[in-house]
């Protein structure tokens, strides 16, 4: 027999279960989305759950990782220089770390206690730590050197560290909280704020800050649960040491060439408008020894006439051994404790650091010297200055020099106006063209503060002797003449004086056997055109290279044409 189906009637009166049902299953499983899809809000999970103990600097975690020995937190070297100081210095082979800030230097030993506070013995309460072939610093020191606010968190393996002048946004927590791992309600809890809790807020994401409490906690919180408070900065004071300048007047120095022996001051006699002898008396050497021809009696004469006197230390213009030099601090220190016994004891007022021919890669190295030398000459009361070139694409005479950083550390910086045509330039040119002085000095300005340059000037061209052979060739060779040599020069020959535009000079040509002999002149026109330079840019002065080089009349042309109204 066949079975009758449903009624239509009964089929109806099932549908609304069957809806129901699904209804109910469509919500439950939305529910169970949700739930997946914010259960990792409701769960606690450590910012750090690693042994390495992580850094965080102004709010970015590093990727560095601190150590704690004999319960002293050490940051690594790699943190310090990338974060702190980027002027930290390591030397390796002495295995010493080099800190230098404006007024001490600080030698650290790795693995002892001591060490050097600016040269003299120092004994240090935590020493320098090496691990795995990485090198850690005690932070109780650094914290001092570099202003540091340091917060640690030992549960969680994680360090806050704040530098106190730079400005932070503080805030308030308004309500019982929990800070995230991650902007959003999604996120793992890490920790629990307290309503009325202070808090640092340190940067903004997806409508979320991220937060540093001062005891230690961290992490995300929405941006609706804090009010914002004031801006912390604290302002340290600093002690800046003032470099000696002549009251209302520009420097003129001039620099004293000595070969064996300095000139009697009988034979220099009187310089008319001259603040400043720059004597060339020490010299490297090998081992880090420093060669000295120092005479007492010029420090005595000049003194006795108010004038000062910057004894100049050279490199001897030697690439290999400045390299030598200055990749070893117990060489460095050697040569700078002579320097600072020599000030004592000739009564110096200052050093005048002339290196030159050094290899680019010495870059930075050369820059860690004078942060060496700089706050123990100032330490003692004396100045120094740095002899630089101007902007060239030269490796060894211009690119080895960052202007920048020797400007911040030493006091003057004393810029060589001189050679645009060397002696053993393949073309006849100028010593120095007034519009590549000008371009020099802007360029460097760009770098260097105004008050900090000095110009340096020559007391000396060069002649230039051009025969071409008889197969074309064109043969160059140039002789230097001091300014009175040139002069007398130009009367033997009964040279024709003519203005060069593109120099901006007088501009002298005579033709003999078959030569042609030119001549830029360094000239009272010359000297006028520097000296209006060094007012238009505001320099600190004016410095010649070198005395015995001028003519009779050429200090008392500087001392009218610097005193004449800007």
């Amino acid at each position: 027999m066949a079975i009758a189906p449903l009624s239509r009637r009964n089929r109806t009166k099932n549908q609304p279960e069957l809806n129901g049902k699904l209804v109910i299953s469509l919500f439950l499983a939305f529910f169970l989305v949700l739930l997946l899809y914010f259960a990792p809000g409701f769960f606690y999970k450590p910012l750090h759950s690693t042994k390495d103990v992580q850094l965080y600097y102004m709010g970015t975690q590093t990727g560095e990782k601190a150590l704690y020995q004999e319960e002293m937190l050490y940051l690594p070297f790699t943190f310090v220089s990338k974060y702190l100081d980027s002027s930290i210095k390591m030397d390796e082979q002495n295995k010493t770390v080099i800190i230098t800030t404006a007024q001490n230097v600080f030698h650290f030993p790795i693995g002892i206690k001591e060490g050097l506070l600016n040269l003299e013995p120092y004994e240090f309460t935590y020493p320098v730590w090496e691990d795995e072939g990485e090198v850690y610093l005690a932070v109780d020191p650094l914290k001092e050197l570099y202003h540091l606010e340091i917060q640690a968190n030992q549960e969680q393996n994680f360090v806050c560290i704040y530098d106190v002048q730079e400005p932070v946004q503080m805030g308030k927590v308004i309500r019982a909280s929990k800070l995230r791992a991650a902007p959003g309600q999604r996120s793992a809890w890490v920790s629990k704020v307290s309503s009325g809790e202070e808090v640092r807020i340190l940067r903004e994401e997806k409508g979320w800050y991220w937060l540093e409490t001062t005891e230690g906690k961290a992490g995300y919180l929405a941006k609706s649960n804090v009010v914002l408070g004031e801006i912390k900065l604290s302002e340290i004071t600093k002690e800046v040491y003032q470099p000696w300048n002549p009251l209302g007047s520009p420097i003129i120095l001039t620099w004293e060439y000595v070969g064996q022996a300095t000139a009697s001051p009988e034979r220099i006699g009187e310089l008319e408008g001259v603040q400043v002898f720059s004597p060339t008396w020490f010299q490297l050497q090998q081992n880090g020894v420093v060669l000295n021809k120092a005479d007492k009696r010029l420090v005595d004469w000049a003194h006795s006439k108010g004038q000062q006197v910057w004894g100049l230390f050279s490199n001897s213009f030697n690439p290999a051994l400045t390299q030598e030099f200055l990749g070893n601090s117990n060489l460095r220190i050697k040569a700078i404790k002579q320097l600072l016994s020599y000030v004592d004891l000739y009564q110096l007022d200052g050093i005048n650091l002339d290196f030159e021919n050094m290899y680019l890669q010495d870059k930075e190295a050369f820059v860690g010297f004078v942060r060496e030398l700089a706050p123990l000459l100032h330490e003692k009361g004396r100045l120094l200055s740095i002899d630089v070139t101007f902007h060239s694409q030269s490796e060894t005479w211009s690119m080895c020099y960052d202007r920048k950083k020797l400007a911040a550390a030493a006091d003057y910086l004393l810029v060589m106006g001189y050679d645009e045509y060397g002696g053993g330039s393949s073309m006849a040119g100028s010593v120095s063209s007034l519009p590549w002085v000008e371009k020099g000095l802007q360029k460097l300005l760009q770098e260097v503060s105004s008050d900090k340059v000095i110009l340096g000037i020559p007391f000396y061209t060069r002649v230039w002797t051009e025969k071409t052979s008889a197969d074309g060739q064109k043969k160059v060779t140039s002789k230097a003449l001091s300014l009175k040599a040139a002069e007398t020069w130009l009367k033997e020959k009964g040279a024709v004086v003519t203005f060069d535009e593109k120099t901006g000079q007088n501009y002298a040509e005579v033709k003999e056997e078959g030569a042609v002999l030119r001549m830029w002149l360094e000239d009272d026109y010359s000297l006028e055109k520097r000296i209006e330079l060094m007012k238009k840019y505001r320099l600190a002065g004016l410095a010649s290279w070198r005395r015995g080089f001028e003519k009779e009349d050429t200090w008392t042309a500087i001392s009218r044409l610097v005193q004449k109204a800007w």
